[in-house]
């Protein structure tokens, strides 16, 4: 019985450091998008992460694709500008429920901002928790816009 009652304190102070320390846990970034990929960017692509703007506990990583040259630019452009963040980055949300956040975006349609009216940006956790929900943009013809927390660039060939 003496054992038993020791090993109730040590399992209480264990799991108290498990939940102290638990906070923002880390999926494992994913490779490469290839052009299989529907979030494939012909123009190229873009590692981005909820990190620092984790609700959840757990940092997801979304890669977002690029097809015009123009807007692809524009990120390269800001990313040197700000290369610790501070813009945004988005496009039209599209479900997808065999993808790991269950959405991308449209990589015909994804676009950097340095400002943007508030009712466009959210943040992944939010698209995640109801991706459905977020098919229509805040304006007709809009996307929505996440922060940019560049994690890795992928030129496309």
């Amino acid at each position: 019985m003496l054992r038993a009652s020791r090993a109730i304190p040590i399992l209480v102070l264990t799991s108290l450091l498990l939940v102290a320390c638990g906070g923002g846990r880390t999926n494992q970034p994913p490779p490469n998008p290839t052009p299989l990929d529907p979030w494939y960017g012909t123009a190229g692509n873009v590692l981005t992460s909820d990190r620092g703007f984790d609700s959840d506990g757990t940092i997801d990583y979304l890669w977002i694709g690029f097809n015009s040259s123009e807007s692809w630019q524009a990120f390269l452009d800001l990313n040197a500008k700000y290369p610790a963040g501070g813009y945004l980055i988005g496009g039209r949300v599209v479900v997808l429920s065999s993808h790991p956040l269950g959405f991308y975006f449209d990589p015909d349609s994804t676009g950097v901002a340095e400002v943007a009216i508030e009712t466009q940006t959210t943040a992944i956790d939010l698209i995640k928790s109801d991706p459905a929900k977020f098919t229509e943009g805040p304006l007709p013809g809009m996307g929505w816009l996440v922060p940019a927390v560049v994690e890795r660039i992928a030129p496309s060939p």
